[in-house]
């Protein structure tokens, strides 16, 4: 029941009734003191519905215990949002560097006030990509947008909640773009929703979160949730993987009703090892 009614409302209205429940959390966080200013307020969260802290300093133990991330590594966030991810790292990567990348205007120019000049060993910049969920207004195709940084400048790449949203011309090249832009034994961290035919049948049950019902145009490795709107939720294909990043090291997520160390499927790749 709950996940029909997650497909059934169009996404535009979901992303109302979001904000609109938000903004009325953080004038009773005002009201009663509670807001806590060194975060961001929840009208800007648009990266989820989870906990912002927690999922952040999730992550961050995650970035160390299975991408190995050291403190003085050179950092790429892609998709830097409103700072989920890097507010936990400011005091791990004291001697390290980050940078980060956002197609939503608000979350980076808030990381570039509340962040950078208390850590300006972290910076952020907008870029005016294409995504029909997040930024439709957008002409430049993910798939023709190099990322703003030279050759292997990146010792730790990470993008989580990315591929999930990306069709397959853009993923295959930011792909293509990571690799570039890693340092030789670089890692790339990266969180995908990954099919197999066990999930397959699972997303029919009730325990799974998504079905990814419909299969991309012109492929047999990409599905997606939403008819009217394909980027807002993205599977692909654990054969498709396999062809595109050669040896990885794969941790299951727990969105498909199984055990798991986080809720989307991790990927760890080191393309230049």
């Amino acid at each position: 029941m709950k996940k029909a009614l997650r497909y059934a409302l169009p996404v535009p209205v979901k992303k109302f009734l979001k904000t609109t429940v938000y903004t009325i959390l953080d004038v009773k966080d005002t009201l009663t003191g509670k807001r806590d200013k060194s975060y961001p307020p929840r009208r800007l969260n648009f990266v989820g519905s989870a906990d912002f802290k927690a999922v952040g300093d999730e992550f961050a133990g995650l970035f160390k215990d299975l991408g190995g991330l050291k403190p003085t590594d050179r950092v790429l966030d892609l998709g830097s949002g409103i700072g989920r991810m890097a507010l936990p790292l400011t005091d791990y990567l004291k001697k390290g560097e980050y940078e980060g990348f956002d197609i939503d205007a608000r979350g980076v120019e808030w990381c570039q006030k509340q962040i950078t000049p208390t850590h300006p060993n972290f910076e952020f910049q907008y870029v005016d990509l294409y995504n029909k969920y997040y930024n439709p207004k957008a002409s430049v195709k993910p798939s023709e947008f190099e990322f703003p940084y030279a050759d292997n400048s990146f010792d730790f790449v990470f993008a989580t909640s990315v591929f999930t949203h990306l069709l397959p011309d853009d993923a295959q090249h930011y792909l293509k773009e990571i690799e570039r832009v890693l340092a030789p034994n670089g890692t790339a961290f990266l969180t995908w929703f990954i099919l197999d035919e066990v999930r397959l049948q699972q997303m029919k049950t009730e325990y799974a979160n998504a079905d990814f019902a419909h299969r991309f145009e012109g492929s047999d490795f990409c599905f997606y949730s939403h008819p009217g709107n394909p980027e807002a939720e993205i599977a692909y294909t654990e054969k498709w993987l396999n062809q595109k990043l050669g040896l990885y090291e794969q941790h299951r997520g727990t969105w498909c009703g199984e055990a798991g160390v986080s809720y989307q499927d991790i990927v760890i790749w080191n393309p230049k090892k």
